[in-house]
């Protein structure tokens, strides 16, 4: 396990944060970009990887789990139509104020610049039914982390979504104040 002084990446600074808040475990569908960044960030913090026939079912598993335990559930998926998947849990965690976290694969600046194939606005896509909408590169991972975290767990609980693109997870980040201590 890392500890403060040691170097970390924003996977780790992500998984750090969640298993500072007492998550448990990550459900999901993994697909390239992140996800297996985030898998392995999460075993080495001690979070096991639910492996999820579907991504709204990684959601509601995800839901399930965080109000059985009060901490935040935790989901992940790949980009473009994983996210477009993970929608119909995204909603039940919104309507039913289950404090939920998607973690999503993003698109990295360069990739915005060309790609067309599997992108849309995942942010605008899930804003009807989520607290907060971040990005790690828009800010820091730990900072993405505490907000997420912060949103879902305010009154009314309910779901926030962090993109991560791969080239982002691997990069050096501070673990979070709160886990830093």
């Amino acid at each position: 396990m890392n500890d403060a002084a040691a170097p970390t990446t924003a996977a780790d600074a992500l998984a750090a944060a969640f298993a500072a808040a007492g998550t448990k475990r990550i459900f999901g569908v993994p697909g390239g970009g992140s996800s297996l960044d985030l898998i392995a960030a999460a075993k080495a913090r001690g979070l096991d990887f639910v492996l999820a026939r579907h991504e709204t079912s990684a959601v509601i598993m995800a839901a399930t789990d965080a109000e059985l335990s009060g901490a935040p559930g935790v989901a992940l998926c790949t980009r473009g139509p994983g996210v477009g998947n993970a929608a119909n849990g995204m909603a039940h965690a919104a309507l039913d104020r289950a404090p939920v976290v998607l973690l999503a694969d993003g698109f990295g600046p360069a990739e915005r610049a060309f790609a067309t194939h599997q992108y849309f606005d995942h942010a605008a896509m899930l804003a009807p039914v989520t607290k907060a909408q971040l990005s790690v590169g828009q800010m820091a991972a730990g900072e993405a982390a505490t907000r997420a975290i912060d949103a879902v767990l305010a009154a009314p609980r309910g779901a926030a979504l962090i993109e991560l693109s791969g080239g982002a997870a691997k990069q050096p980040a501070a673990l979070p104040a709160a886990v830093a201590r």
